[in-house]
């Protein structure tokens, strides 16, 4: 039994995409924000180190826009990953994105919800460098060349 390709644009529409791409932009960028905050803002005070007021609130920020972007992978499994996946369009790095956002995801709930006090550290480093190469792997997939195989 063959499986049944939906036809039509794999494309989404214009503000479906825009909303796509303002809240994953969103969410790097205030992970980049809290990361600046967090390493390079901290004052030295009379009891040790002082957090910046504004680092709170690029984390808050930062767990607000994850949620959109989990919502995001959502609309994206829906009208895009499992159609794109179905006419062979750009296996390779949408495979590696879905795989890539995952991992993010799960390096993210352990942040939250730590496992323990000696993994907490490298599932946050972890989360942190994953984070920063976000930003390329979109690109990577965005711009890769092939074409669907219908």
């Amino acid at each position: 039994m063959s499986e049944r390709v939906e036809r039509g644009p794999l494309k989404l529409p214009k503000g479906r995409r825009w909303a796509v791409y303002i809240i994953s932009f969103a969410t790097w960028l205030t992970g980049v924000l809290w990361l600046i905050y967090h390493y390079y803002m901290a004052t030295e005070g009379r009891f040790g180190p002082v957090t910046h007021p504004l680092e709170p609130v690029w984390i808050r920020l930062h767990a607000a826009f994850s949620y959109g972007a989990v919502a995001v992978l959502g609309l994206l499994w829906g009208t895009h990953i499992v159609r794109g996946w179905n006419v062979r369009w750009r296996r390779w790095s949408g495979g590696f994105v879905v795989g890539f956002f995952l991992v993010l995801i799960i390096t993210g709930y352990t942040i939250y919800y730590p496992l323990s006090e000696e993994l907490d550290p490298w599932f946050s480093k972890a989360h942190w460098i994953l984070g920063l190469a976000a930003l390329v792997v979109f690109f990577v997939h965005w711009l890769s060349k092939s074409r669907p195989k219908i």
